[in-house]
């Protein structure tokens, strides 16, 4: 990284990184998940360096159902000659404190979240799917059964490991719209037409939550109508490690 880069970072000033990344094909397979994993991308269609990291989230979805993937649109680059139509200012807040919990570099696009555990530049490959297969090894994430009634969501929450129980974990409920094709008329992306998976268009807290089996109902016809809602269950606030989720496709 160049001296300037470096120095952006450590001011906390929003970066878009380019950097692409191979690996062996072993780094690059991924190992099948049998409990949740949780990608959330924050990237922006302002971003020039963001296209890959778009596509590569896309890509693992299909790879394994157990991956709960969520692009997560942020706000700042939308003074570069094009306001990102699915940008969300709770997106660039949620990335903030990830960035703070994490311990990483100032916020920047594309940055990848696995499991609220890790956290990496989106489009490198290699890095994710070990990131990943190090979550699947390690069986962090219990799962979380979400049936749909209407506009009731029925979550069925487990009940963690005895030493898990009795934490502080915060709920939060995710509503996503259905995969998004944009075509990008100006800005660093002008020309380009990007696909986007599971765009988070709300957030909305469930409560607190002490680790141990329980069932919730909530009225959903409050929100707007989404294509999918997913559940996390994460360890003190809103972006500490994940350790339970659950998602449910609604058409």
């Amino acid at each position: 990284m160049s001296k300037i880069a470096l120095i952006l970072a450590v001011l906390s000033i929003p970066l878009s990184i380019a950097i692409f990344s191979g690996g062996s094909k072993e780094a690059e397979a991924v190992t099948d998940a049998e409990a949740p994993i949780v990608l959330e991308l924050f990237t922006s269609q302002s971003c020039s360096s963001c296209p890959p990291a778009d596509r590569l989230l896309g890509e693992l979805a299909q790879e394994n159902d157990n991956i709960i993937a969520l692009s997560c649109n942020v706000t700042y680059w939308n003074h570069l000659h094009w306001k990102d139509t699915l940008s969300k200012k709770f997106c660039t807040e949620r990335q903030r404190s990830y960035v703070d919990d994490l311990n990483s570099r100032g916020p920047y696009t594309p940055q990848v979240v696995v499991n609220g555990r890790h956290e990496m530049v989106g489009s490198q490959r290699s890095k994710v799917t070990t990131a990943i297969n190090k979550e699947v090894r390690a069986n962090n994430v219990q799962p979380i059964q979400l049936n749909l009634s209407k506009n009731i969501l029925e979550i069925s929450l487990p009940n963690l490991n005895e030493s898990e129980q009795g934490g502080d974990y915060t709920l939060l409920l995710l509503a996503h719209g259905v995969p998004h094709t944009q075509s990008i008329p100006s800005g660093e992306n002008s020309g380009r037409t990007v696909n986007y998976t599971n765009p988070v268009e709300n957030i909305v807290s469930l409560g607190d939550w002490n680790g141990e089996a329980r069932e919730l109902q909530p009225d959903i016809s409050v929100l707007p109508e989404a294509s999918g809602y997913v559940v996390l269950a994460q360890k003190n606030g809103v972006t500490g490690n994940i350790v339970a989720a659950g998602q449910v496709k609604a058409r």
